[in-house]
């Protein structure tokens, strides 16, 4: 898998944190929780962290492909993209214990919330929002 690959896939999952909230639901305004029309670094952590808590089924602390993939499955198949949760996990599971724990997935999301942050002003606008996911969708629409 290349490393461009591997972006827009944790791209996908990260900066999708708030479709934890469900499907249908307004995703934007779920995040921006303050209602000032961005998404701070703050905002998007509670986000990633309400996604994880979400995903720990068990509430062990650690999420596995089966918890993941049963969260994707709920939410719809939304994020069902070419990566399976096994190979997410395998990417970011720093301490390779074939598990995501909430640190390993935190550091992915502040990653992918820098990324997203085209124009480092601390804070994701819609627009810079619909950018990362027209990259995601550019990406899959080429593999």
């Amino acid at each position: 898998m290349t490393r461009k690959t591997l972006f827009f896939a944790l791209l996908a999952m990260t900066s999708g944190v708030a479709f934890a909230h469900g499907p249908g639901q307004d995703r934007w305004k779920s995040m921006d929780t303050d209602g000032n029309g961005s998404v701070s670094s703050a905002e998007h952590a509670a986000a990633a962290t309400k996604r994880f808590n979400d995903m720990d089924a068990d509430h062990d602390g650690f999420v596995t492909a089966a918890e993941m993939d049963a969260s994707r499955t709920k939410m719809g198949g939304e994020h069902m993209d070419k990566m399976s949760s096994a190979d997410m996990i395998k990417e970011m599971d720093t301490d390779g214990d074939g598990k995501l724990s909430a640190a390993e997935h935190d550091a992915s999301a502040a990653s992918m919330f820098t990324a997203m942050d085209s124009n480092k002003d601390g804070s994701v606008s819609k627009d810079e929002m619909n950018a990362a996911k027209a990259k995601v969708q550019v990406a899959k629409d080429h593999h």
